[in-house]
């Protein structure tokens, strides 16, 4: 059945990475190759791959390859290097994001390069398939993170994801799985497309505005006031 089939794929997959021994962004052999040693098209490879990338495992460079990743403690956030993590609140960390997110908006209108579009637009054409809740939000994070990459600040950058790492995604999870149907997962798909297009656009202030709004809006679900 193909059903099971993907399911075979994706165990041979698995277990190509967990005895590899890969390091935290080793990239993996290219497609062909990996596909031959398997012994899958390059098809059924692709969606083994995507798979793993949902899920934090791998990540995607366009016109550089797949890279392994470390698992961390949030989805989709590479921790960096000596960050102080889960030591805060979720309400701190949405105070944090509302300080800085609308900043790095701003700043992405002015410096988002080819790349940076073909990696925001991808998180958001994928997402507008998606409503588990767990794969959703780590695209969220990659479209957010996507941004904030765009801004072409590094010492921003590093606070960002120091920011992101202290997002506890147990507590997280109990915070807003009660709150998150799949209505506010659409109406957060409008937000990002706002963003994005304003960003596009070379909007710094429409941007930022937008950003913000997005962020007191996900402040009054979580938490019922901003």
């Amino acid at each position: 059945m193909p059903s099971q089939r993907v399911a075979d794929d994706f165990v041979k997959l698995q277990r190509y990475i967990e005895d590899g021994q890969f390091s935290d962004h080793d990239r993996l052999p290219p497609e062909r190759e990996l596909a031959t040693a398997l012994g899958l098209t390059r098809t059924r490879l692709r969606t083994g791959l995507r798979k793993l990338e949902i899920q934090g495992v791998v990540w995607r460079h366009v016109g550089k390859g797949t890279f392994y990743r470390r698992r961390t403690s949030s989805p989709g956030i590479a921790v960096p290097a000596g960050a102080f993590t889960n030591l805060t609140s979720p309400r701190e960390v949405m105070e944090a994001r509302l300080a800085i997110e609308p900043t790095l908006a701003r700043l992405a209108a002015y410096r988002a390069k080819g790349g940076d579009f073909t990696e925001m637009e991808g998180c958001l054409e994928t997402m507008s398939g998606l409503s588990d809740w767990d794969d959703w939000e780590f695209w969220d994070c990659r479209l957010h993170r996507a941004i904030a990459q765009a801004a072409g600040n590094t010492l921003m950058l590093m606070i960002y994801e120091t920011l992101q790492a202290n997002r506890n995604k147990e507590l997280w999870g109990r915070l807003r799985e009660p709150i998150e149907p799949l209505a506010a997962i659409q109406r957060a798909a409008g937000e990002h497309r706002a963003i994005v297009n304003a960003i596009r656009r070379r909007e710094p202030e429409t941007a930022e505005a937008e950003m913000r709004a997005h962020l007191r809006t996900v402040c009054t679900r979580i938490f019922g006031e901003v």
